[in-house]
């Protein structure tokens, strides 16, 4: 490590001793990197590496000395492992100190090992079935950034047996490293964000330039949130024509509705099976790893290879679930509950009480609901995961549906239950409500008012989770991110006074240092937030347009900005997401299929109960018929939704046209090398000479240390002792 590093920093002799230690430099000029295809100028002397693995410590200055010497010897052995393991697998590394509790360490990929494991990753494709073109096709051209970035990722955390170095942030021996941070392209972020905020719309080759460079995980929820703003336009003048025309509550507009609800997702099943092609990821859920959280109960022969396979019984999985049934039960009862107190709360402040302290009391339900509904759904998205680990699911995508699916039970009480319990309970019985109110109040000697309650008690609910919800959502994502790091760029300015020491050796370390820190300050991207933003939106649209026929327009207008926003998001206010690959939404999907489904019982039943031509409450057997209503209209749905999933599959699609001749192609290819020997199916190696000459270049910030491990540790040990 340089000598300007402050010996006041406790990790100072840790990060130099394990700077020693690398076998060889990560960080070098970008112009040597022959698949990093968007830096690859001659011009650009930028530093680069593939990934920045994230080792956290605890602060040295505030433990006592013997937890001080025992978390030494902690951070020594995880520095070790971590560094032996990425030199086995062939990969390139240099250390750097990144602040008082952080150690960066800047990996990067070799051409010959990156190139090596493209093929392995290739023929994996092939043999399982998410492949169909030879697996030497384009070996030798380009990559795309996200899959140098998957492939440097996989090689990292893989297990052992397959090749990898099993290095797995948070668990067993690599618990201080925190996670492996790919860094953004800022020319790339620069020239995205520039593109989209100059269109209208976004064509496939923007999609797939984003693809191409975040994965198709990323790719994907774009691809939604353009389809799904497309087919809003619809909708919306649907709904502004309705709104105009004074027809209140219009079976017409409701009908369209649910439609459109219908077609909408079976066009987008479409759609995303259509991108899966396209992509090259069909049947990628095929050849998905096996998680590294995942508990064998025991080994088994595989079928169809004949290897020993680790195994967990489903049977004994559905048992866990069964187990975690009744938690699931118990939090959604007292969520709904706690919602339903909240929302009495607020029916009698705002339309019953006159007593004193009214306008004082009047925020009582919004203090209520910001200290309990918060507190509960976070508390319960940690029981979830927890239900979720003990479940113990093979694979990522298990695993995730089966989260997903816990936490939009949460989701769905909080977004939806007070629209419907004014709407089906509240508005209709107002006067029953409003009287047993006042005969309560009357006992403990307060006074209130009863008032006549109408639909638009309904609509000023709606309008509140479609508007103002949707622009607090904008400000917490664009804004307020801005505010926080200003905020804390002012008071770390005043804190140091203006000195920073960011130890880099020369300007380009220097900047590429602070760099990094900037982005690993910034917090890791979710993208089930911005999913659960969008599905939550489409309930709005899908179940509740028939009371304000407005929202599909406000919807429209917020999701073009969205589509923007996110974008921003991703640059500018989240790490860079890790490229991973997917082959659809995921249970996402389904969740908007239930929505669908729910919107032929809600769009009925509020044309049944609010229609002005309509008097329900005059008769007793209007809960009657209300039941038989939805019964009725939830069967009729089923058959418009049967007959127009059986349209759409009657309709040829280019996808399989692409598939079929991708097939044959293969087939005939297959043909024409029948007997040539399995040695003469390796491509030739074209790259010998750019290979030899990447091995004799420059790899280093600098050269000349020789690794010496044991060495390097001692003299971590003999620092930390004086």
């Amino acid at each position: 490590m340089a000598n300007n590093t402050p010996s006041k920093n406790p990790l100072a002799p840790v990060t130099a001793a394990v700077s020693k230690i690398a076998a060889s430099n990560v960080v070098q000029e970008t112009r040597n990197l022959l698949f990093h295809h968007i830096h690859n100028t001659k011009e650009s002397k930028e530093v680069f590496a593939d990934f920045v693995a994230i080792i956290r410590s605890k602060p040295f200055s505030k433990l006592s000395q013997v937890e001080r010497e025992i978390h030494r010897k902690k951070l020594e052995d995880t520095c070790r492992k971590l560094l032996t393991r990425l030199s086995r697998v062939g990969l390139k590394y240099e250390v750097r100190r990144g602040s008082e509790d952080l150690i960066f360490v800047f990996i990067l990929c070799p051409l010959d090992r990156l190139k090596q494991e493209c093929e392995r990753s290739r023929i994996h494709d092939w043999l399982v079935g998410a492949r169909i073109r030879d697996i030497d096709e384009n070996i030798d051209g380009p990559l795309s950034d996200a899959e140098r970035l998957r492939l440097v990722h996989d090689i990292i955390t893989n297990p052992l047996s397959e090749g990898g170095a099993n290095i797995n942030p948070g668990l067993s021996d690599f618990e201080l490293i925190e996670g492996f941070l790919p860094l953004q392209d800022r020319s790339y972020n620069e020239d995205w964000m520039i593109a989209w905020s100059t269109k209208w719309m976004i064509d496939k080759d923007d999609l797939l330039r984003l693809r191409n460079h975040f994965g198709e995980k990323i790719a994907y929820y774009f691809a939604f949130l353009q389809f799904y703003c497309k087919w809003l336009v619809m909708p919306a003048i649907a709904g502004l024509v309705t709104y105009y025309s004074g027809a209140q509550y219009s079976i017409p507009f409701s009908i369209f509705t649910v439609i459109w609800s219908v077609t909408f997702v079976e066009f987008w099943r479409r759609k995303e099976y259509e991108l899966a092609v396209w992509w090259g990821v069909r049947h990628f859920s095929r050849i998905e790893r096996r998680r590294t959280e995942f508990r064998e109960e025991c080994f088994i022969k595989n079928p169809v290879t004949g290897e020993q396979v680790p195994y967990f019984s489903p049977w004994r999985r559905w048992l866990r679930r069964t187990l975690a049934a009744p938690v699931i039960l118990i939090f959604s009862i007292t969520l709904s509950l706690s919602l339903l107190f909240y929302i009495m709360i607020e029916v009698i402040m705002s339309e019953y009480y006159s007593g004193p302290f009214r306008d004082q009391l009047i925020f009582l339900p919004t203090i209520i609901y910001c200290l309990l509904i918060p507190t509960l759904n976070s508390f319960y998205i940690n029981v979830a995961k927890r239900l979720n680990d003990y479940e113990n699911y093979e694979t990522e995508s298990s695993y995730e549906f089966n989260l997903t699916q816990k936490i939009c039970v949460a989701n769905f009480l909080i977004s939806y239950l007070s629209i419907l319990f004014i709407g089906w309970i509240y508005v209709p019985f107002s006067t029953e409500i409003g009287y047993f109110f006042q005969e309560l109040f009357n006992r403990f000697g307060f006074s209130m008012t009863i008032k006549k309650v109408g639909p638009e008690r309904l609509v000023t609910e709606l309008k509140y989770f479609v508007l103002t919800a949707q622009v607090l959502n904008l400000f917490m994502e664009l804004i307020l991110p801005y505010l926080i790091r200003f905020g804390s760029f002012s008071m770390k300015r005043i804190k140091n006074n203006g000195a920073t020491k960011d130890g880099g050796r020369n300007e380009d370390e220097s900047a590429f240092l602070k760099r990094v820190r900037k982005e690993v300050k910034l917090p890791v991207y979710k993208i089930y937030e911005d999913y659960a933003e969008m599905v939550t939106q489409y309930g709005y649209v899908c179940l509740f347009s028939t009371v304000w026929p407005l929202t599909p327009l406000f919807a429209l207008i917020n999701n073009w900005i969205e589509l923007r926003s996110d974008a921003i998001k991703i640059c500018e206010h989240t790490r860079r997401p890790i490229p991973r690959r997917a082959d659809s939404i995921g249970p996402w999907l389904d969740n908007l299929v239930i929505l669908t489904w729910f919107s032929s019982i809600t769009n009925p039943s509020f044309i049944y109960i609010y229609h002005p031509d309509n008097k329900v409450l005059t008769s007793p057997l209007s809960v009657v018929v209300v039941i038989a209503l939805i019964w009725f209209t939830e069967h009729i749905f089923n058959v418009v939704h049967y007959v127009i999933k059986q349209m759409l599959e009657a309709l040829p699609s280019a996808a399989d046209d692409l598939v079929q001749k991708e097939e044959y192609e293969l087939k005939k290819r297959l043909l024409e090398k029948a007997g040539i020997s399995s040695g003469s199916s390796h491509h030739e190696d074209s790259d010998d000479e750019s290979i030899k000459k990447r091995e004799d270049s420059e790899w280093f910030w600098h050269s000349g240390h020789a690794p010496n491990i044991e060495e390097a540790l001692q003299e971590i040990m003999q620092d930390k002792t004086e």
